[in-house]
C-alpha cells in the first residue's frame, strides 16, 4: 500500500450482529499473530490459513449474498480495471487508477464463482488529490450503503459506511500525516521501529539469563 492511500475492508452488518449480537466499535486484530505468520509462512503450497481468528481471518461472508454483477458494474463507473485476471475457476476483479494523475485509487473483490461467496472485498483511497479521491470514496460508501455493508480500518475501527465518519477517521490516518506534515509521520515510523528493537533486546535478553 502507497503512503498515500487509505484502506478500508468491507464486511457484511449482517455478520457482524450475528456474530456478536451488536455493532462493536471495534474488531480485534492480532498484530502479533500476523507478525508471526508473515515470518513463518511458507508460499510452497499455496497460500496457508492463519491458525489463529480475528477480524481479517474471520469468514464473514459464508451467510451473506450480494449481487456481484452489480458490485463490480458499480466499481468500474468509479475506477478503471486492473491488470488481474478473473479465471475459469476462481473469480477475482481488481482495480486500479492512475497513480500518475494522482488516481491511485484500488480495490478488489475475491470470491467463489460457484457458491459466490465473497472471501476478501477491499479499496484504498489516494489522498493525494481531494476531488478524486472524495469522487472514488463517496462512490464506495454509497455502494456500501446500498447493500447494508460496513467499513472497517486498518487499525480494526468499525464505520457505517457515512462520509462524514470516514472523513474524521481520515484526520488521524497516516496517510494524512505523511501528506500535511511528513516530519512528524517519519518520526512516528522511528519510534515504532525503536520499540520494535527494545522488544527484540528484550526478549534475548531474558533468553540470555535463563542460560547463564
Amino acid at each position: 500500500m502507497a503512503v498515500w492511500q487509505y484502506q478500508l475492508n468491507i464486511i457484511p452488518k449482517k455478520a457482524i450482529i450475528d456474530k456478536y449480537g451488536e455493532i462493536p466499535n471495534e474488531l480485534f486484530i492480532d498484530y502479533k499473530g500476523w507478525e508471526k505468520y508473515w515470518a513463518n509462512v511458507s508460499f510452497d503450497n499455496g497460500i496457508p490459513e492463519p491458525e489463529f481468528e480475528d477480524a481479517k481471518t474471520t469468514k464473514w461472508w459464508t451467510d451473506v449474498r450480494i449481487d456481484i454483477k452489480k458490485v463490480i458494474d458499480h466499481i468500474d463507473q468509479l475506477v478503471e480495471r486492473g491488470d488481474w485476471n478473473d479465471d475459469e475457476n476462481s473469480g477475482f476483479v481488481g482495480w486500479k487508477g492512475d497513480s500518475e494523475k494522482e488516481e491511485d485509487n484500488d480495490g478488489h473483490i475475491a470470491y467463489d464463482k460457484e457458491t459466490n461467496i465473497i472471501s476478501e472485498f477491499q479499496f484504498r483511497v489516494d489522498l493525494r488529490n481531494k476531488e478524486n479521491a472524495t469522487k472514488f470514496l463517496n462512490g464506495m460508501l454509497n455502494l456500501c450503503e446500498q447493500n447494508d455493508l460496513m467499513v472497517l480500518n486498518t487499525s480494526g475501527i468499525l464505520f457505517e459506511p457515512k462520509p462524514e465518519l470516514i472523513f474524521e477517521d481520515l484526520k488521524k490516518s497516516n496517510a494524512i500525516t505523511f501528506l500535511t506534515d511528513p516530519i512528524k509521520f517519519f518520526d512516528k515510523i522511528d519510534k515504532k521501529q525503536d520499540k520494535l528493537k527494545l522488544q527484540k533486546s528484550s526478549f534475548w535478553s531474558k533468553i540470555k539469563a535463563l542460560l547463564e
